[in-house]
């Protein structure tokens, strides 16, 4: 079975009317054979423009968007998008099918982790290609310049004059 997200922006309803829409949605998703896998709520926010409620014709500018996850059949997906878009707590649905690429194989590094921070290759290629900035340079220019001018310096002493 292919994996769909179903993506439903219902009316502005209070939570009670809301929990209804959405078992009801649930519902109808498990009776025509899918397997719900995940539900996400997008949060209350702005359309980005005017829509009309399905019965009172009343303007709608901020829904509820929520998010299935679901694994179903084709001709479910058809079956329950149209029920999904004549419930009239809907404003709009939308059915996508998803690709699910299989995750790349993880390797197990824990030797490495293990290891003293001085001993590990990733923290040597660190040290090695680490970059300074400008302001650190000069720091340490004006550091080494101090140093420098600290130690006692012995001149030599000209030869007699003949």
């Amino acid at each position: 079975m292919p994996f769909y997200e179903v993506s439903m922006i219902t009316r502005s309803l209070s939570k009670p009317d809301l929990v209804k829409a959405l078992t009801r949605a649930g519902n109808t998703l498990l009776d025509h054979g899918a397997v719900i896998e995940k539900v996400e709520s997008l949060g209350h926010r702005d359309l980005p423009y005017k829509r009309l409620a399905k019965q009172t014709n009343e303007p709608v500018y901020a829904s509820n968007f929520f998010l299935f996850k679901a694994h179903m059949s084709r001709e479910a997906r058809q079956k329950t998008k149209s029920i999904l878009t004549h419930d009239l707590d809907t404003v709009q649905v939308d059915l996508i099918q998803v690709d699910t690429m299989p995750s790349p194989k993880v390797e197990c590094n824990l030797e490495e982790i293990l290891k003293s921070p001085a001993d590990r290759q990733a923290v040597r290629d660190l040290r090695e290609n680490q970059k300074m900035g400008h302001f650190t340079r000069q720091m340490i220019y004006k550091r080494t310049e101090k140093e420098w001018k600290s130690i006692p310096k012995s001149y030599l002493i000209a030869p007699p004059r003949p």
